[in-house]
């Protein structure tokens, strides 16, 4: 079985530097931070879906919730995906992502690039163990997006919480 690890360089400061880490693609359903002011133990992953779901409902009456994207390493990496859509395409700048900062990460035990598509998407949960950022939709739902996925659509979304 090949390593998780992965090799990268950064672009900034020293030439030299090297990272070794696991990489992980994070994911944000737009609003999904409405669990920030909360806890477990003082609501529910179902009122919290709710409570979301009403607001972002009325903000995209199409259903089309954006998902944003990025990566994590846990020795405190944490960029935007390459890749992943933009969703601010009006900017006066190029978006700035990963490979702005770093090199294209490399397997730790084979040399081969990373095939972005092919990383883990983080799981999310909300309950008495964990209080992920946003975990009350995965959680309720058992739903997560697909690696670079950029929306989710709020109806069909609602429905897989139905009996």
């Amino acid at each position: 079985m090949a390593s998780k690890l992965f090799r990268w360089k950064s672009r900034n400061g020293d030439p030299e530097a090297l990272w070794e880490a696991g990489l992980v693609a994070y994911w944000e359903v737009e609003g999904d931070p409405i669990s920030d002011d909360y806890t477990p133990d003082e609501i529910t992953a179902v009122k919290l879906l709710d409570l979301w779901a009403k607001k972002y409902g009325k903000k995209y009456e199409d259903g089309l919730i954006p998902i944003n994207w990025s990566i994590r390493a846990k020795e405190g990496v944490f960029e935007s995906m390459p890749f992943a859509f933009d969703h601010f395409q009006n900017r006066q700048q190029p978006q700035e992502h990963f490979l702005t900062f770093y090199s294209w990460p490399k397997s730790a035990a084979t040399d081969q690039p990373l095939n972005w598509l092919k990383l883990p998407v983080v799981d999310k949960r909300w309950n008495k163990k964990r209080a992920d950022k946003g975990g009350f939709i995965q959680e309720v739902t058992g739903w997560k997006p697909g690696i670079l996925q950029p929306f989710v659509y709020l109806p069909a979304l609602l429905n897989a919480t139905s009996p």
